[in-house]
């Protein structure tokens, strides 16, 4: 089998670049000095496409992780965002969607290191002061911060089972944190084991890694060696050394643990074999490397270097020559855990799966969420048993005695149907030429200015100019309807306001996904701004935001409750008839239409 490495692809601008490969290994994302990230296909076919960018960040990306549906980065101005991973609407079927979801945390210093947990609701973050934020990726509340570290902390790993957290200081010390209780405490300190590093220094900043199999964590040394130590006892099992001759700065494993490669800055990449103790592969690259990494489902390696360029390395381990694939599978265990902690760690189910003090019950949230998706499919089986059984009453009544008494008579007033009732959203007004406010309030007003086909310009303007200042910022959602508080703005949109319009409900485009985001005034806030996604055919009706949440009225008779933050606290069902709501502090009001309303051809009236 013959080595291959791709020439150099110059994903971003001279300087530091991280890189990260997808969990299922369709693609490799990468982060780097001129703010961008940027996303690549991995596959030989699909390499020459043109890489999916995204441009939310305005600082040098300097970390990034990648779980199964999310993208989370960092940049050197302390921003750390999150992006969805989906498939692509387009006709391929393997086509992959990334959009932003939001901001997951703010800090004053630069974020060093991210750590996804296995169940993808925590992150743990690595910044250059003395200590680790751990938030939740439901409501983006931090859940701990984790103080110990005497000098700015570079590195964040979680186990493979997330029962520990790795975290390694610029003073060469690593810190094993147990993440089991509701208050997680450090339960191993292993001092000056690895190499002192500068803090500031991106290309210095070395990572320590969690092998896939739970049972090793892998460390850079001094000496330009790598240490391997042993889960549990934490005792260093093994030395890999003699290859490299200047500092080793990242670290991946393969998805079966069996091999371990390093990049360093004395410019090359160095592939191990752990079972021989012994270096088995190297590339000696132009430049220092960044960031090196496995692809989990593949012979294939990526590494980054200080040019910005990324390279692919196929057919790294010759399969041919006796040696094992790097990508055989082996489930991750307990890796030597004692039998009192395979039962604690078995433990982690549901009841401990989150860690967040929302309302002290976050379990709630996903299962309100969960039975919301099984309440409206058990609500559309009775809507269509509804309409069967009304077919099968067309015909109840015969008239067959040709009195008449079975024609039906267009009656001149009828009740209002739930259906019928019209929403509108308090403070909003129609187009006027190319504006109209979206909300009017004794706060501010929010004002929609059109300006092309792919986005509007929002406008938000406060009446007391010593609390908030004014700001504008461009609108690719075209948002339909806006709530604002003193906290923070609300907005919702559905393209082709489907939840008011009849005419429309059967159109080809009515499964389109509405949008709420919401965007905090807050300015140190570390979850201001967040994004849901409605499920398909469900839409705003209208929306309510306080100091307290956030409320959305929706077409299927649903008033979903949320928090500041973003976590979907409540789902309650409503009867069809909501004209309106407002919110104020911790009250909402929600109007319904009165059931003695009825229509005419000439409007309605009340009895």
């Amino acid at each position: 089998m013959i080595q291959s490495i791709t020439a150099p692809r110059y994903a971003h601008a001279e300087g530091y670049t991280a890189l990260a490969f997808g969990k299922g290994g369709q693609f490799v994302c990468t982060g780097g000095s001129d703010s961008l990230v940027r996303v690549f296909y991995a596959s030989k076919s699909e390499r020459d496409q043109e890489a999916i960018t995204l441009e939310q960040h305005s600082d040098n990306v300097l970390s990034l992780a990648v779980s199964r549906s999310k993208v989370i980065s960092g940049d050197e101005e302390g921003m750390v965002l999150g992006f969805d991973l989906g498939q692509s609407a387009a006709s391929d079927s393997d086509g992959l969607s990334v959009e932003p979801s939001g901001t997951v945390h703010r800090s004053t210093l630069p974020a060093r290191d991210i750590s996804i947990s296995s169940n993808e609701r925590q992150v743990a973050i690595a910044t250059d002061d003395e200590s680790i934020r751990v938030v939740s990726l439901l409501d983006m509340a931090v859940l701990h911060t984790l103080v110990g570290h005497r000098g700015s902390v570079n590195s964040v790993a979680y186990s493979p089972d997330s029962t520990y957290l790795a975290s390694s200081g610029c003073d060469g010390t690593v810190r094993i944190w147990d993440m089991r209780d509701s208050d997680p405490s450090c339960v191993q300190i292993l001092p000056k084991v690895a190499y002192v590093c500068e803090p500031g220094n991106s290309m210095e900043q070395y990572k320590v890694r969690w092998s896939p199999d739970g049972r090793t964590l892998a460390i850079p040394c001094a000496n330009h060696s790598i240490k391997l130590v042993e889960r549990n006892n934490w005792d260093v099992s093994a030395l890999l050394a003699g290859r490299h001759t200047n500092t080793i700065c990242h670290l991946a494993w393969s998805s079966n643990s069996k091999y371990l490669a390093s990049a360093s800055l004395d410019c090359q990449v160095v592939v191990w074999d752990v079972a021989a103790r012994k270096a088995i592969l190297s590339h000696a690259n132009a430049n220092a490397l960044c960031q090196v990494d496995w692809n989990s489902q593949g012979n294939m390696l990526a590494f980054s270097d200080c040019t910005g360029a990324m390279y692919i390395w196929d057919d790294v381990i010759p399969v041919g020559q006796g040696h094992a694939a790097p990508f055989e599978r082996v489930l991750a265990d307990a890796g030597g855990l004692s039998s009192k902690d395979k039962s604690q760690a078995g433990a982690i189910g549901p009841a401990n799966e989150l860690m967040s003090d929302l309302f002290d019950d976050t379990a709630a949230v996903s299962r309100a969420a969960e039975d919301d998706i099984d309440d409206d499919d058990d609500e559309g089986d009775f809507l269509d048993a509804g309409d069967a059984t009304a077919d099968a009453m067309d015909d109840f009544v015969v008239d067959d005695d040709g009195a008449g008494y079975a024609e039906r008579q267009a009656p001149r007033w009828t009740a209002v149907a739930a259906s019928e009732v019209q929403c509108f959203q308090p403070g909003s007004t129609p187009w006027v030429g190319s504006r109209r406010y979206l909300a009017f309030t004794m706060v501010g007003s929010v004002v929609s200015i059109a300006q092309d086909e792919s986005h509007n310009t929002i406008e938000i303007e406060f009446y007391d100019k010593s609390v908030h200042r004014d700001f504008h910022f461009s609108d690719s959602f075209k948002f339909s309807m806006a709530a604002l508080s003193e906290s923070g703005c609300l907005f919702a949109t559905t393209s082709r306001e489907l939840a008011n319009d009849q005419s429309l409900r059967g159109s080809a485009d009515a499964d389109e996904v509405s949008v709420v985001s919401y965007k905090g005034f807050t300015s140190w806030s570390a979850n201001s701004d967040w994004t849901f996604k409605l499920p398909p055919k469900e839409h705003p009706r209208c929306i309510a935001t306080s100091s307290h949440g956030a409320a959305v009225v929706t077409s299927l008779g649903n008033l979903r409750l949320f928090t500041c933050g973003g976590a979907q606290r409540h789902i309650e069902s409503l009867p069809n008839r909501v004209v309106t709501c407002v919110a104020r502090g911790d009250m909402l009001m929600v109007i319904l239409e009165a059931l003695g309303t009825i229509r005419s051809s000439g409007g309605m009236k009340q009895l």
